[in-house]
């Protein structure tokens, strides 16, 4: 892609994002006022910094305003603080040194020792850097004077303040929008590989091109289920100190469920990779069609009782758009649910999985098995299967429960 292309593609994802913002609620929405309320509080600060403060320190406070304003109040007062505390260090250090020792190529390098010892304090997390800066800058643009790191201090405090203001004073909204959506979708695509699977094995297959994709998408699960932990955990983020959560009714500080449904379906994108694996050995052996007679076409049943346990924790995440509706949509669409199922698609899929595996089981020690290795290839199936559906039946909040 050329560089003009890149520069079409990029204004028209801009575009998009503006007109979303500008069409209802939603991260694109949050994601323009941030903008906003930033230029607006660095502006504010600077007009008042440059009324009060002489010009060589005037640039700390639109400075500090882009380091205070994150996209929650929590971690706005925490990023907020933690500068205030490092420019403060810095600063003293600055003045100590210059007042005393005076200004030297010595004293420089005892001044930037002991900053960056004091950096290494965990508290002051990503801004510990800024005590080294502050003391560099205040030693050498300040010549270390007291009155030059009292003003500096000064606009650090109008920039802090101006920050945390625009923060508090349009505050994102309180919902957990986002992280119900991203858990909804993250089982959503946990049952469509179970049931992709299933539907692959009752007509015959799979290959091992196939089997070596769904690999690559079960690993991919895995990247989506931290992000959407990470989702969840923003969410929450998003509520702690934030005043318009008094203002209307209050909201969640925790969300126990979105973590424990998070947990479980990486468990299971994890046992359904294990599957997967298991299938592509099998695709590969000479007496493939033999296998897929005694074993894996009923195994598609087992798999499909995953994909529809996936589907309905998705379908108890408060705020969940009825995907449960729209797949039995997509189901009558194809001709009604599958005969071999032995139960309708509203049941207790946990349930069916664990009696259709224990059947399984049975006759698969019943029957003459006659192909070298063909038991530890269903045993491992069996128990992979098993190990999903515990996982999911464990998750709070599923219609089962």
């Amino acid at each position: 892609m050329g560089p003009v292309r890149a520069v079409v593609v990029r204004g028209a994802v801009l575009r998009d994002r503006v007109r979303e913002a500008v069409r209802g609620p939603g991260w694109q929405r949050e994601d323009l006022l941030l903008q906003l309320k930033t230029v607006a509080a660095a502006v504010i600060a600077w007009s008042l910094a440059s009324w009060l403060l002489s010009p060589r320190v005037t640039t700390f406070a639109p400075f500090t305003t882009l380091l205070a304003i994150q996209g929650t109040v929590h971690r706005s007062v925490q990023q907020a603080w933690r500068y205030l505390v490092a420019v403060t260090l810095g600063v003293l250090l600055a003045a100590a040194f210059g007042t005393t020792a005076g200004r030297h190529a010595w004293t420089l390098a005892v001044l930037l020792l002991v900053a960056l010892a004091l950096s290494r304090a965990q508290p002051l997390g990503a801004q510990r850097l800024q005590v080294p800066v502050t003391a560099l800058f205040a030693f050498s643009a300040g010549n270390g004077e007291w009155d030059y790191g009292v003003e500096l201090t000064a606009a650090v405090l109008i920039g802090m303040g101006c920050g945390l203001a625009a923060v508090l004073v349009l505050a994102p909204a309180v919902h957990h929008r986002d992280a119900d959506r991203s858990v909804v979708y993250l089982a959503e695509r946990v049952g469509d590989l179970a049931t992709g699977v299933a539907r692959s094995l009752r007509e015959g297959g799979p290959g091992q091109s196939e089997t070596r994709a769904w690999w690559d998408e079960a690993d991919a699960l895995q990247a989506s289920a931290r992000q959407v932990r990470a989702t969840v955990e923003l969410g929450e983020e998003n509520v702690r100190l934030n005043p318009r959560r008094l203002m209307n009714g209050g909201g969640l500080l925790r969300l126990p469920e979105h973590h424990g449904r998070v947990t479980a379906l990486e468990r299971a994108a994890h046992q359904l990779r294990s599957i997967v694996r298991g299938l592509d050995y099998a695709a590969g052996r000479e007496d493939h069609p033999a296998l897929a007679g005694d074993f894996l076409i009923p195994f598609a049943g087992l798999l499909e009782d995953i994909g529809r346990a996936a589907h309905q924790l998705g379908e108890g995440v408060p705020g969940a758009q009825d995907p449960g509706g729209r797949r039995q949509r997509e189901a009558d669409a194809e001709g009604g649910p599958d005969e071999d199922s032995g139960a309708e698609p509203d049941g207790d899929p946990v349930a069916d999985g664990r009696r259709r595996a224990a059947e399984l089981a049975e006759n698969s020690r019943r029957a003459d098995l006659r192909v070298p290795g063909e038991w530890p290839l269903y045993g491992a199936l069996l128990t992979d299967a098993r190990r999903a559906l515990d996982d999911l039946a464990r998750a709070p909040g599923p219609p089962w429960s």
